[in-house]
């Protein structure tokens, strides 16, 4: 799975050769490339309301590819019909037209901006006059400088906002490509959150045993974080989103925060539960965790009386 700075021909093609499964998310942005070729040919398919998805709210249609490689190629020999391989390749195209909306206000803003400037004769930062070479005509009489927004440049620029187009050999269906190339943020987020709260940004480790023993536990806290996307996930996939959950991409601290405070109070004879209801006890639902029982649940070796929060 990569982003679009790894997305292309050639790494597509190594995959297929070393039979490596793949999800790339590939560039929109070049021009007369396959990627805004299909897209041109599905603009109006990803206008209509019946090929947008409810889970993922954004539209989609998968294309099959037919995809020609060498799999064995040599250097500076040309490959033929009788070397070369096919495979089909799953092109899955979305839009999203709340990403296309907010791409065009922002150009907008950015296009008032440099008017506002010229109007009053201030200076163009370099980001500014990139903008004004893009979008903008330049007119000179006697002497005069004046300039126009070229509209057909500008629809230019937006034209391929608010797509993405995912591509896979193995991942048929669009929605759950969708979702595998999203659980690769929480996994980044995953290790996010162990930098910055377990301070694991340096491991600060004496001896080769212990940076053993730290590596694993970061191991296993994104191995349960992802867990608990992963369960949260299938949840809602199965239409119970009603209950009031928080939704699939909230952050995994946020849903184990909200566990934060069930109680357990242990004492001599054994140990109790605090009463767990609502929200809570739907999130064990989904967690897939047996719901502590009220009941006293007999435990030995208890010395004195204490209270723990988990």
């Amino acid at each position: 799975m990569s982003d679009r700075g790894y997305s292309g021909t050639k790494n597509i093609n190594d995959c297929l050769r070393n039979k490596v499964g793949f999800l790339f998310n590939m560039k929109c942005g070049i021009s007369g490339s396959l990627t805004q070729e299909l897209i041109d040919e599905e603009r109006l398919n990803l206008q209509d309301l019946n090929r947008r998805d409810w889970y993922t709210q954004v539209f989609q249609v998968t294309k099959k590819i037919n995809w020609i490689y060498e799999p064995s190629p040599v250097k500076n020999q040309k490959s033929t019909k009788k070397t070369q391989e096919s495979e089909e390749l799953y092109w899955h195209i979305y839009f999203d037209r709340q990403i296309a909306e907010n791409a065009r206000q922002g150009l907008f803003e950015r296009i008032d901006r440099v008017r506002e400037k010229l109007a009053n004769g201030k200076a163009l930062d370099e980001n500014e006059q990139t903008l004004l070479e893009e979008v903008f005509e330049k007119h000179e009489q006697d002497d005069a400088v004046s300039y126009s927004i070229d509209n057909k440049k500008v629809d230019q620029k937006l034209r391929y906002k608010g797509y993405r187009v995912l591509v896979s050999d193995e991942i048929s269906d669009a929605g759950k490509a969708w979702c595998a190339y999203q659980e690769r943020w929480i996994v980044e987020d995953t290790f996010k959150t162990l930098k910055s709260r377990l301070g694991c940004s340096r491991n600060r480790v004496s001896d080769n045993e212990s940076l053993t023993g730290k590596t694993f536990v970061q191991f296993l806290a994104t191995s349960i974080a992802m867990i608990v996307r992963t369960r949260l996930r299938k949840y809602s996939e199965e239409c119970k989103k009603n209950t009031a959950l928080p939704m699939v991409y909230d952050g995994d601290c946020r849903v184990l925060d909200s566990l934060n405070n069930v109680m357990q109070t242990k004492f001599c004879g054994g140990y109790y539960f605090g009463e767990i209801a609502g929200k809570r006890r739907k999130l064990f639902e989904a967690l897939g965790v047996p719901v502590p029982d009220a009941e006293p649940e007999k435990e030995q070796d208890y010395d004195d009386e204490e209270e723990t929060e988990f």
